[in-house]
């Protein structure tokens, strides 16, 4: 078979996957003619002025990865709004983590926007003589989980429920009527993250207007993936993605649109992309560029050398040289990865040595 109709296989990457096989195979004739001289058309196998070494044949599992840009950020971006109307007297930090019963912000020196945990939205104001309802157990719960004693923890308002918010309510220096108002709490799965500020300290806010984003803790990194290549990747695929620092850690797709959006300026279509992290570490630096090494495609137990090791003999043409006997062994070329490429030639076997440049 044809080194042409092999490329395919190489990376199943479109246009750019072809010109990743094309530069891999530019080396091996870069190693060629390192190797070769001009010698009435009947070049040695190798040229002595040039550093040699050696390499095994051997069985490896090739995996073809495709490297994608992406932007490190936190998963459930959300917006907390100013409570009620006033100047902004304290704020919390950009890249703050806000734990339960904490507040995010003070209003005229008055802390308000306490984080609560839990799903349910607070759609109502909740004190003595509510109905009864799941958001009456969630603050229920957290008031419990904060040390206060509501009763059973259930979806009925008791007095013990009014005595709990009341006990929390003199911690915090609040007018203590056994009352929690809807606009001044802030409901959120787990510990929130503060974003960037939509206005700063010393401004005045009205009730309602955003003051600052809110994001989950959980480290996340979308990207825009070629459209051509979403068939390639899928959910819970595991990744290798390189951090700011230059640090690598391990991470797993989470999702892969399947809506292309246009490109710009000639670019293919795209789908979203994103990409869990194995790690929390994730710094206070957000919007960082990152880098994900996506795996498209495996060849299990091929009989593989080091790219470096490919001779040219003609255009499309490719061999080894034997370690040791200066002989050309004409090789067809399969799959590339992590430099190494699969071959088949007569007479290879697992550990046959190659010539490789040093």
């Amino acid at each position: 078979m044809s080194v042409a109709a092999r490329l395919p296989r190489v990376r199943r990457r479109g246009g750019r996957a072809f010109v990743a096989a094309l530069v891999v195979i530019a080396a091996g004739v870069a190693v060629w003619l390192l190797l070769s001289s001009d010698d009435g058309g009947n070049p040695p196998a190798a040229n002595d002025a040039v550093p040699l070494g050696s390499a095994s044949v051997e069985r490896r599992d090739l995996i073809a990865r495709q490297d994608v840009d992406g932007t490190l950020g936190f998963s459930g971006a959300s917006t907390a709004p100013a409570p009620a109307a006033g100047t902004l007297t304290r704020l919390r930090d950009e890249g703050d983590t806000v734990t339960r019963g904490r507040s995010l912000m003070s209003i005229d020196a008055k802390a308000t926007a306490w984080v609560l945990y839990g799903t349910t939205p607070m759609y109502r104001d909740l004190g003595p003589g509510v109905t009864d309802g799941r958001d009456v157990r969630q603050l229920e719960a957290n008031l419990k989980a904060l040390g206060y004693d509501p009763g059973t923890v259930d979806n009925d308002w008791t007095s013990a429920t009014t005595d709990a918010v009341e006990d929390f309510q003199d911690d915090r220096g609040l007018t203590e009527d056994g009352t929690i108002s809807k606009s001044e709490v802030v409901i959120s799965d787990g510990p929130a993250r503060v974003g960037s500020h939509k206005v700063e300290v010393g401004a005045p806010v009205q009730a309602g207007s955003p003051v600052t984003a809110l994001t989950r803790t959980t480290p996340v990194v979308t990207a825009k993936l070629d459209a051509s290549l979403a068939a390639d990747v899928r959910r819970d695929d595991r990744v290798r993605v390189t951090m700011p620092d230059g640090s690598e850690v391990g991470g797993r797709v989470t999702h892969v649109g399947t809506v292309a959006s246009a490109g710009q300026d000639g670019d293919s279509p795209t789908v979203d992309l994103r990409v869990a992290l194995d790690t929390n570490r994730r710094g206070r630096i957000d919007g960082a560029p990152v880098s994900i090494s996506l795996e498209t495609g495996e060849t299990k137990d091929a009989l593989s050398v080091p790219v470096t090791a490919l001779v040219t003999t003609a255009p499309g043409s490719y061999a080894v040289e034997l370690a040791g006997s200066r002989r050309l062994v004409p090789v067809t070329l399969g799959s590339f990865a992590d430099d190494y490429v699969e071959v088949e030639g007569a007479g290879l076997t697992p550990g046959t040595r190659v010539v490789v440049p040093r």
